[in-house]
Order: structure tokens, then sequence, then C-alpha cells
């Protein structure tokens, strides 16, 4: 089968290695364009595109595919199929239609659960237990066609977004491979979504990172993790600067006013509405992460400090 493979960040790099490495020919990659990137606002390729130079596969760059000229490359390319992971815009419905076999999506979530842009993220966000990997068929709804193939994968309670997205890459790729044989075959079958229980997963804003330690500490731990270790959840420090909250742990030691920080010699506790949570891991402004403890002895902390004056960042 030849495929035309759709995707940008490094979490589509292992779907696209398995493809690759399989019977089946990538005959060129769809990614966004360059962007810019650091102080110097230098430009850079998407981590897909990279990797696709640097194994001799040919590369369209195009955030919209509304453009006719971006279609036509597509048809051009022979390809039979198309597979996406992350591409990071939407596929009209000609194009949809464009391919022998249509496209197919990999999706980290069990569908109808979390479509949309940040499935991983709003699921650690609501506090969910398990979630999946799902291969479904594009159509014109938002991540609404049958599916292929799902897998259930259980949540560790303490893992963040981006190590959980980097488990589901890995284990989502041989299921493509799995898929696009089973097409190829015409041995494939599709299961319609069932619409009962579908919700959106917005992609992570600004107001979804500011930490209010007035909620329940498994919900403030939810929002760290959800948002780790990019862009990141933060609290406010007393002198008002920022700071990132990375990593935490939820303890059995009961609250006293949200956002009061225990300072001990090798740990740092902070109150949330019911328990206090560990500080971890963190980030002051300008600075690469540390441990809390590190940065608890050198921030000369006056006691009763308060973080994040209740979330009213």
């Amino acid at each position: 089968m030849k495929i035309l493979f759709a995707g940008t960040p490094d979490v589509a790099i292992p779907t696209l290695a398995a493809l690759n490495e399989s019977n089946h020919e990538v005959v060129a990659v769809l990614t966004r364009t360059p962007a810019r990137r650091g102080r110097g606002r230098t430009l850079y390729p998407s981590d897909v595109s990279a990797w696709a130079t640097e194994n001799g596969i040919r590369v369209i760059e195009a955030d919209s595919l509304k453009d006719p000229e971006v279609a036509k490359q597509i048809v051009e390319t022979g390809a039979q199929i198309g597979v996406v992971v992350a591409y990071g815009a939407l596929i009209p419905q000609s194009v949809l239609d464009s391919l022998e076999y249509g496209w197919i999506n990999l999706h980290f979530s069990p569908l109808p659960r979390w479509r949309g842009a940040a499935p991983v993220q709003r699921a650690i966000e609501a506090g969910d237990t398990v979630t999946a990997v799902d291969i479904f068929q594009l159509e014109a709804g938002l991540d609404t066609g049958p599916v292929y193939s799902t897998r259930t994968v259980e949540i560790d309670e303490n893992i963040n977004a981006g190590d959980l997205l980097d488990e589901l890459a890995t284990i989502g790729a041989a299921d493509v491979v799995d898929v696009v044989d089973a097409l190829e075959l015409g041995v494939a079958r599709a299961v319609p979504q069932d619409e009962e229980g579908a919700t959106y997963a917005h992609m992570i804003k600004r107001e979804d990172l500011a930490i209010d330690f007035s909620r329940p500490a498994r919900s403030v731990h939810n929002q760290v993790r959800a948002t780790a270790p990019s862009p990141g959840a933060y609290t406010t420090l007393p002198d008002g600067k920022r700071l990132k909250v990375l990593q935490t742990r939820v303890t059995d030691a009961p609250a006293t006013k949200p956002g009061a920080l225990t300072v001990e010699k090798n740990a740092v506790f902070v109150s949330a509405a019911d328990l206090q949570l560990e500080l971890l891991l963190v980030a002051p402004a300008g600075k690469s992460h540390m441990r809390a403890a590190d940065w608890a002895r050198g921030a000369r902390l006056s006691e009763g400090s308060v973080l994040g004056g209740n979330g009213n960042e």
C-alpha cells in the first residue's frame, strides 16, 4: 500500500517510522510549515519534516489543505491511503475523497470520549483512569468516524501528559500498521461510534494554567500532570513572580490555609482545599526546572508564605 503520512510533532514519529519499516511504502509526508522557536525566533521545520528528510521521504509542507495546489500535490504522490497522527489542520472532504482508501487517524482516547485537539491532557485533568489508542476512518465531522481498532491503556495516577503521549504513540504505531494491513487485505471492519458520552477536548489555553489552591489536592495534582512538561501549570510567589509547578504528589496530611507553604529540610508542601501536596519539581521564572526542595533553600521564603493568592493571579 502506498501511504501519505500526515503529522507534525515528534509524537507522530513512532507511527511514521513503523510504516516506513513495514511492507508498505511511505511515498510522502504532509506536515505543517516551519515554525519560529526560541528567543531568536528562528524558523525550524517540524519534527516529522526533519525525520522524513533524514530518511529520504518527500515532504509537503502546508498549514491548510484548502489550497488546490496542495490537494493536487497530494494526488500526484500516488498514495492510496492517508495516515494521520497529530497533523494539526482539518482535512477537507474533497481531499479525504481523493485517495482510494481514504484517510485513517490515530487518536489517543477511547472515542467518542475526548474528541478534539488535547485528548490526553483533558483525560488526565478530568482524573480518568483509562484511555485508549483508537484508529478510525476520517470523515467530515471532528473525530466522528467509525473505529477500526481500539486498545485500552491504564493511566497511572502520577504520569504527566508528555510521558503518557509518548507511551500511547509507541503503542499505537504497531496498531496503525495492522489496520493498514487489514485494509489492504480487505478484512478491516470499522465500528460506528456511539454518540452517547461524547466529549470535546479543547486545546490547553493560558487560563488553564493558573493553579487555584482552594480546589481539592487531587484536582490540582491532575492539573499539574495535564500541563507538564509543557506549557506547565503555575502559581505566584509572595513577590508576584511566577513559579511553574511541574510535578506534585498528593499526601495524606490535612490542609491548613490554601496555598500555605510548609518548608522542611528536604521537602516542600503546599496546602490545597483538603490535603497537602508535596511539590517535587518546579521552575522559577527564567530558570530551568529543579527539585522543589532545592528551590526552596535558595528562595529565602518567609514564615507563613502563601502561594497564588488562592488562584487569583
